[in-house]
């Protein structure tokens, strides 16, 4: 099996969305959003009873994988059909002739071995919210317009805060690779080969706003999503949370984690060594 891989990246998706803008827009909505969340139907605020007592500009990171697979193989395989009837004896197929097998009913048959000539492809894309690891959807981003991150020690933008990657870049491999690396049912495989296309790091923007509403002694975080334009409530309050930094090698760590990329049929850990080494 060959296996290469592709360049890892990173980028800054744009927003689409000032926080200036979005602040307004979620103010606007402010007493459905904190007060549907904590259900007061029956006694729903005045807006001005609601304030807002901290902003958060910060960037979520999601991956994005790509593996496509090439396959080559053989396998046997018997091919059988009916004659005309039970009084055929033999056929002659290719100038070899084949004697045929009665049935118990109708017509005799015919059975020939042959080998089945195979090439199988696949290529599969995966989304992962790289905070949780769990697969998501994402696409939606993609279309937007991005800056490559050419130096992920160095990224840190003006106010505002960068949550690092919790599932790394051997975590999402490994889950997209145990899924399109499958065996398959062959007498002689002649071409095995799996790329890895894409490894690419995002950080989408989002804006978080808490709002205390003080009678009912209640703080509501609402996340607005500067690239879709979304608000939801009950959202999180990141800042404090944020442990580690941000850095290529503790990021895109397909290297240290390879001899753990075990996939059905075998270990690759030795190829995909030799071909991080190759890339390098």
């Amino acid at each position: 099996m060959d296996i290469s891989l592709a360049d890892e990246r990173a980028f800054q998706i744009s927003p689409q969305v000032t926080l200036d803008v979005a602040r307004v827009r979620v103010d606007d909505k402010r007493t459905n959003l904190v007060a549907g969340t904590v259900g007061a139907l029956l006694s729903r605020p005045k807006p001005d009873e609601i304030r807002i007592v901290s902003v958060e500009n910060r960037l979520e990171p999601f991956w994005v994988v790509t593996i496509r697979t090439h396959t080559v193989f053989d396998r046997n395989r018997s091919f059988t059909f009916s004659t005309a009837g039970p009084e055929v004896k033999s056929v002659t197929l290719l100038e070899h002739e084949v004697p045929t097998q009665s049935q118990l009913k109708g017509p005799s048959t015919v059975t020939l071995q042959g080998v089945e000539h195979c090439l199988e492809e696949t290529e599969v894309t995966r989304n992962f919210d790289a905070t949780s690891g769990a697969k998501g959807d994402y696409n939606r981003y993609l279309s937007v317009p991005s800056l490559e991150i050419l130096n992920l020690e160095t990224f840190a933008p003006e106010n505002v805060l960068v949550v690092p990657p919790q599932a790394r870049a051997s975590a999402v491999v490994r889950q997209v690779m145990g899924e399109v690396v499958q065996a398959v049912q062959a007498q002689t495989i002649l071409e095995e080969r799996v790329d890895v296309t894409v490894i690419d790091l995002y950080f989408r923007p989002v804006y978080a706003f808490e709002y205390e509403w003080a009678a009912k002694n209640k703080k509501v975080v609402v996340e607005y999503d500067a690239v879709t334009g979304d608000a939801r409530a009950g959202g999180k309050w990141i800042g404090e949370q944020i442990r580690g930094m941000v850095t290529r090698d503790l990021v895109f760590d397909v290297t240290a984690d390879a001899v753990g990329l075990i996939v059905p049929g075998g270990s690759i850990a030795v190829k995909l060594v030799k071909a991080i080494a190759d890339r390098k």
